[in-house]
């Protein structure tokens, strides 16, 4: 698996494919280029830490992200969950240095989302362009490196 653009990978290949190759693939994705369309989520693995394995972060996002199908529409600035249709999660996309790995990334701030305020400051999440059919996440909590980085995703565009 190389990270050439334009690979015709399925889901079920980048899911078989090891965690450290997604980490490779986030610092080896090119110059960021702009977030728009609809895009399906499919998480591929979890990052292994202390505060990874803690329950609740564990239940939520499987729950969230792992039995129930996501999207993330870049146009409209949010993420649904079970439908398109169902905005849940309002989000600005801002470019700049990743919080948890060594390259640049659009970090999902969630501030002028209506979500309850104590799930708002402690949503937080990274993706990087990396064709145009691929974009790759880091899915996790408002903390720093080794604590709020807690899964791998990508988002196939629709």
């Amino acid at each position: 698996m190389t990270a050439a653009p334009g690979d015709a990978w399925t889901v079920a290949e980048l899911r078989r494919a090891p965690p450290e190759r997604f980490e490779a693939l986030w610092v080896e994705a090119g110059p960021l280029r702009p977030l728009t369309g609809l895009h399906r989520g499919h998480v591929l693995s979890r990052i292994d830490h202390p505060t990874s394995r803690r329950p609740l972060w564990r239940w939520s996002e499987r729950v969230g992200f792992e039995w129930l199908p996501f999207w993330v529409d870049f146009d409209r600035g949010v993420w649904c969950f079970g439908s398109p249709a169902v905005a849940l999660g309002r989000f600005d996309a801002r470019p700049g240095p990743s919080r948890w790995r060594d390259t640049e990334a659009y970090a999902l701030h969630y501030e002028r989302s209506r979500l309850p305020s104590p799930l708002r400051r402690v949503l937080y999440d990274e993706v990087k362009p990396w064709d145009d059919r691929w974009t790759l996440g880091l899915g996790g909590i408002n903390a720093g490196r080794g604590r709020g980085d807690h899964f791998h995703f990508v988002l196939e565009r629709v």
